[in-house]
């Protein structure tokens, strides 16, 4: 007794590109959402009207699924802003950041940052515009 396959039910028309056509616009939109415009980010660190070497500066988003900026400056008070993460790349996501700036304790030389602006900073900044975006950090001891 040989058994026979159920008839197939038609084949509809277009069922197949409908699909196709859903999942490109489902990784299209996931695309655009994951990609963030990258500014990089540069200034100089003044603490009472001087530029501070070797002191570290820290981008902090609102959320901890962005990643943090971070450099740290060089003798004229210079810093330029790298993501944290893998390959340490140049700039920042756009967007809101608290602004944090540190002493380096592994550079002896470098200059001393009260502690106000690392704690609980009051520095905020807004990183939008064109890149190089430069935001220079003006600290007081007083």
């Amino acid at each position: 007794m040989s058994r026979t396959a159920p008839p197939r039910p038609p084949r509809r028309r277009g069922h197949t590109s409908h699909r196709l056509g859903r999942a490109l616009l489902l990784a299209g939109a996931v695309a655009v959402a994951g990609c963030q415009r990258i500014v990089d980010v540069t200034g100089t660190v003044l603490l009472d009207g001087k530029p501070v070497k070797g002191v570290i500066v820290v981008f902090d988003p609102p959320s901890t699924d962005q990643p943090r900026g971070v450099a740290s400056t060089d003798e004229n008070g210079v810093y330029r802003l790298r993501r944290l993460g893998p390959g340490s790349k140049p700039g920042v996501p756009a967007g809101s950041y608290t602004v944090k700036v540190m002493s380096d304790m592994d550079n002896p030389g470098g200059g001393r940052i009260p502690e106000k602006y690392y704690r609980d900073s009051p520095l905020a900044r807004d990183v939008t515009g064109p890149s190089p975006h430069t935001y220079d950090i003006e600290l007081s001891t007083k």
